[in-house]
């Protein structure tokens, strides 16, 4: 699987972790390489709500704009009384292009 990759990344790489694409495959490989279940995907939302908070300059310019930042980082953040809501609508979620 390694020759997959540009050569020149290769020697970077120390794990290929194979994920089910089922459309929630960027959940599963994080929360394969962060060594949790497939059950914290509450965790994986709230560190990428955090990235999106940390650097939201950049994501806003990467995504074409303050308003899908701003639905993405809502979408992000996971309390109590959303948590079934939100894991139920990740799939249905917009798919996102990019400038």
């Amino acid at each position: 699987m390694l020759d997959q990759f540009h050569p020149c990344i290769q020697d970077s790489i120390k794990n290929i972790i194979d994920v089910k694409a089922d459309g929630n495959c960027g959940y599963h490989a994080i929360t394969s390489l962060l060594d949790v279940g497939k059950e914290s995907w509450s965790l994986v939302c709230n560190h990428l709500h955090k990235e999106l908070t940390s650097w939201s300059e950049e994501y806003i310019n990467l995504l074409g704009g303050i308003e899908i930042f701003e639905e993405l980082k809502c979408f992000l953040l996971v309390d109590g009384l959303s948590m079934v809501r939100k894991f139920i609508a990740i799939s249905f979620f917009p798919k996102i292009t990019f400038k």
